[in-house]
């Protein structure tokens, strides 16, 4: 039996767990993870360590996989790892979702988007959730399903009501420990559906905010995605989905066009910060509108 250690407990690393925990030819003994607040904790019961801690570890293999497996590989060889201890699962190898989570995930968005439209509050889908329905596929297909409204006001309405919507399920509000770009400390960042089901189920619902000729939504506290207003201004179209209707925005051509280039259709073979077309350091989004 093989002893094999997953890198990150994201969407690929969630793939590619699917992809073996049934395999009795292999035993899944841990995962490492970059992400500080999961080190320490476990998922399904298997615990997660930091890279650097993989020495503790005993292992036939390192499997890794998703589009940032280049990253990935370079930070495993950089540890010191060698060759023949590092997998790369390759796209046709992952299981994203399952029945379960598919079924709850279509759920929850239709309850969320009946009650969006009742209201008269315009979403859209954002981000890699756009393009899952795009492309064709399932929203349980990402780790989470990001919907973004446009105004602050609904982000407070919402998180007055969603816990009576969706009582049975969990809603977090997370709130800004410092100010951002624009909203400032303990106002609602986004608002956190999940459930307590073994496939766990993530809705986050937020939204961009306007700065000076752009709409721009925070990436990683120092890098913002910036899109132009004028994507904003044609409105929302309603698009199908499964057996209901979901609602993107009218120029979605533009949106992911300027995020992720034209071929935004076609799945990349691998992903890296630098591809994206409009992520900004803030000094670069300030000197951009320094010059409108």
């Amino acid at each position: 039996m093989k002893k094999i250690v997953i890198f990150g407990t994201g969407n690929a690393g969630r793939a590619i767990y699917r992809t073996f925990k049934d395999n009795k030819e292999y035993k899944i003994v841990a995962f490492i993870d970059n992400n500080k607040d999961m080190v320490g904790k476990d998922y399904k019961g298997i615990s997660i360590f930091s890279p650097n801690e993989y020495d503790k570890l005993e292992f036939d293999y390192i499997a890794y996989g998703g589009v940032w497996h280049k990253q990935m590989k370079t930070q495993l060889k950089n540890l010191g790892i060698l060759d023949e201890k590092i997998k790369l699962i390759s796209e046709d190898e992952l299981i994203y979702t399952s029945d379960e989570r598919e079924k709850s995930v279509d759920n929850i968005v239709k309850k969320l988007d009946e009650y969006l439209q009742s209201k008269n509050i315009e979403y859209y889908l954002e981000g890699s959730s756009g393009l899952y329905l795009l492309r064709g596929k399932s929203l349980s297909y990402g780790s989470d399903v990001d919907i973004f409204v446009l105004k602050y006001d609904e982000l407070l309405i919402l998180a007055q009501e969603l816990p009576k919507i969706f009582s049975d399920l969990n809603i977090e509000i997370v709130k800004f420990q410092k100010d951002d770009l624009v909203r400032k400390k303990n106002q609602i960042d986004r608002i956190c559906i999940t459930d307590n089901s073994e496939e766990k189920v993530i809705i986050d619902i937020g939204m961009p905010d306007e700065y000076g000729e752009y709409l721009v939504t925070n990436y990683n506290n120092n890098k913002f995605f910036y899109i132009p207003k004028w994507v904003y201004e044609g409105g929302f179209v309603r698009m199908p989905y499964k057996n209901f209707y979901v609602s993107m925005l009218a120029k979605y051509d533009d949106f992911f066009t300027i995020t992720y280039g034209k071929n935004y259709i076609e799945v990349p073979k691998s992903w890296s910060e630098s591809d994206y077309g409009n992520l900004v350091s803030i000094d670069e989004l300030k000197q951009m509108c320094k010059k409108k």
